[in-house]
């Protein structure tokens, strides 16, 4: 990995000792460094070429620690862009104008009865056509077959790209063999309705603010097909989307990538919008599509699709909690002297407790989100006859009504985000349990065994 190249910190470590001590990242870890490496830290972060630093980057990237960041894309090898489309409308037309500045675009018509393929040609993409609809997979995977550079980009028909979208991704890539794919951030487009304000803060495509590497014990456990960068032979060595899964086909596609042994990373520095879905039927559509596809996913990838991955002090606390609240704030006390007892002095102490604290309260909002939409139907099962339980479920309405509260902008907004998160979990479980019931399988309700 070539240190020309920018690198920037992991937005949950914190630098210490002059720049001897890592703190945090996910998962959370201290890292201590001689005084080279902390000089090496710092040619890094400005950008300096030296052995020490081109010795120091690969650790630090393969842990999570530090991230490269794009450059400004002028040395970026070719990229072909596969649009998968059925019905695009006559934003396609544009999109393809956009796309086309910066390289070839191959636009699959997946059964249009619209005119897309006409619109996109007339536009200047190559079409592959298909005479009814396969699905975005198997259109993903025309593409690819069609494509002829050595890395390609995804592009779904409903998304706003500006010049410049995927600007050094390409570089990231050729600068990692092992980086297989790679995902700009996909934010909803902004809107007038309390729905598009919604999407804006709560849409499953945005994946947050914050680089990262793809993973199971990661930030970012997988990336949505939306935008993608990949390498063309990887994905076709690997055989590409799973025509298969109408929903899910992304997430299948990274963790068997990881699997592989292969580098997926998370680059949100670059941008793309995704307009939100035109009415509240359309997102309970797609959330149901993608709670359907969680019990297949399971079947194949086990853990890995976990809905929860609490961690062995989160668990300890949670029991705690179900006991009495007194028993709750003992346990976290516990847990967070614990963690901080291996710091070696009182600022390290201290980072080590504000990060286990955040553990901790992200933790808990999970769990929440969990309750009220993975395990829902158990949830309301049991407040039925528990006060314990409904007093949880009230809590767990409370940390999700707080996380879509930033949507409202005025007192009918603030009645209409937490019932639109309503529609959102309980379409999920909707899909979820009717996917559970099929295969008869319930390992997509199972958390994973706690962590360390």
């Amino acid at each position: 990995m070539s240190t020309a190249a920018r690198f920037e910190l992991d937005a949950g470590v914190r630098v210490r000792e002059g720049g001897r001590l890592l703190v945090g990242g996910i998962p959370p870890r201290l890292v201590r460094l001689s005084e080279a490496g902390a000089g090496a830290l710092q040619a890094l972060l400005a950008g300096e070429e030296s052995r020490p630093a081109a010795a120091l980057a690969p650790r630090l990237v393969r842990s999570g620690l530090l991230h490269p960041t794009p450059d400004d894309g002028i040395d970026d090898p070719e990229v072909t862009t596969i649009v998968p489309v059925l019905n695009g409308g006559e934003s396609l037309g544009r999109l393809v104008e956009v796309l086309r500045e910066e390289g070839p675009v191959i636009v699959v018509d997946d059964g249009s009865t619209d005119g897309s393929g006409r619109r996109a040609e007339s536009a200047g993409a190559q079409i592959v056509r298909h005479d009814a609809p396969l699905g975005p997979a198997a259109a993903r995977n025309a593409g690819l077959a069609a494509s002829d550079t050595n890395l390609v980009a995804f592009l779904d028909a409903d998304c706003e790209a500006a010049p410049g979208w995927r600007r050094g991704l390409a570089g990231l890539l050729v600068a990692d063999p092992e980086l297989a794919l790679i995902a700009p951030r996909v934010r909803s487009a902004p809107g007038a309705s309390a729905l598009a304000r919604y999407e804006e803060i709560a849409s499953p495509l945005d994946l947050g603010p914050a680089a990262s590497l793809v993973g199971r014990e990661r930030r970012i456990s997988y990336l949505p097909a939306a935008a993608l960068l990949g390498r063309r032979d990887t994905l076709i060595e690997i055989g590409g989307f799973d025509e298969s899964m109408r929903y899910g086909e992304d997430v299948d596609l990274t963790l068997r990538l990881l699997g592989a042994g292969k580098r997926v990373r998370y680059a949100p520095s670059r941008e793309i919008r995704h307009r939100p879905r035109p009415s509240i039927t359309a997102l309970a559509a797609q959330r149901a599509g993608y709670g359907g596809s969680a019990p297949e996913l399971a079947q194949r990838h086990g853990s890995a699709t976990a809905p929860l991955r609490p961690g062995r002090h989160a668990v300890m606390v949670w029991i705690a909690a179900a006991i009495h609240p007194a028993a709750a704030a003992a346990a976290l006390c516990a847990s967070l002297t614990i963690v901080a007892s291996k710091g070696r002095n009182g600022r390290s102490r201290f980072d080590l407790t504000r990060i286990a604290l955040r553990g901790h309260v992200d933790g808990g909002g999970h769990l929440a989100r969990v309750l009220l939409r993975e395990w829902l139907p158990i949830s309301l099962v049991l407040a039925i006859r528990s006060r314990r339980v409904r007093r949880a479920l009230l809590a767990a309405a409370a940390v999700e009504a707080v996380r879509v509260a930033p949507a409202a902008d005025d007192a009918r907004g603030l009645a209409a985000m937490p019932a639109l998160r309503v529609v959102d979990h309980s379409a999920y479980a909707y899909g979820l349990w009717r996917g559970i019931l099929r295969l008869r399988d319930p390992r997509s309700l199972l958390p994973a065994s706690p962590t360390k």
